[in-house]
């Protein structure tokens, strides 16, 4: 028998909520152990529940889905996230995946994409739209067009700090990275340091979202 995968929604819209849990729960392998209508109430969900997977929107009241994203990928790190949204603009494909989500879906996917989807995030895979892969590779190509300036600057970081920074594209916290690398969580917040003043950002989102840009790691 397969192992069920454990789901948690999140949006605003009840209809919404609703009709995604009627969608995954066709399959017989899914199921959802909660929801919320906003990003607080999601914290208190996804800590009772530990999910396997978080669908999560983008535009709620309190907390956006994409700070949602940042917050339980820190706080329940075995939980992977897929956004579910309406908005295929640029900037937020771009924080999404910068802030750890495992998938982007848009809200007129097809009950069948979105199943694949979950399955595939709870294996540790990742869920795109067919409709925003042209726009992914677009954000990642546009590094081919940055000035040499830019260029030399992504030349200075270190074989460590890309591989920090790589991992930190994944969703990793800061303890995941020092494991995965065998350094100790200091040393990682030091590279990062490094890495925002080499690239002359002030966050993790930042730094990833203009690592994408100069085509310094796939996505």
């Amino acid at each position: 028998m397969n192992k069920q995968i454990s789901v948690v929604l999140v949006d605003d819209h009840d209809l919404v909520r609703e009709g995604t849990r009627q969608y995954l729960e066709r399959s017989d392998c899914i199921t959802v152990v909660g929801q919320a209508n906003d990003g607080f109430a999601a914290q208190a969900v996804v800590l009772d529940h530990k999910p396997d997977v978080a669908i999560v929107d983008i535009k709620m009241p309190n907390q956006t889905g994409i700070e949602l994203t940042e917050w339980i990928r820190t706080n329940s790190p075995q939980s992977r996230v897929i956004v579910l949204s309406a908005y295929d603009d640029d900037p937020y494909i771009s924080a999404a995946l910068a802030a750890g989500a495992s998938g982007y879906l848009l809200k007129n996917t097809s009950p069948v994409q979105l199943i694949e989807a979950v399955k595939n995030v709870a294996q540790g895979g990742s869920a795109l739209d067919p409709a925003l892969t042209a726009k992914v590779m677009g954000l990642v190509a546009g590094g081919k067009k940055d000035s040499e300036d830019e260029s030399a600057l992504a030349e200075e970081l270190s074989g460590r700090e890309l591989e920090v920074l790589r991992l930190t594209a994944k969703g990793m916290t800061n303890k995941e990275i020092g494991y995965q690398l065998s350094i100790s969580n200091r040393t990682v917040q030091g590279h990062l340091r490094k890495i925002f003043s080499k690239l002359d950002v002030n966050s993790r989102t930042e730094a990833v979202t203009k690592a994408l840009s100069l085509n310094l790691m796939d996505i």
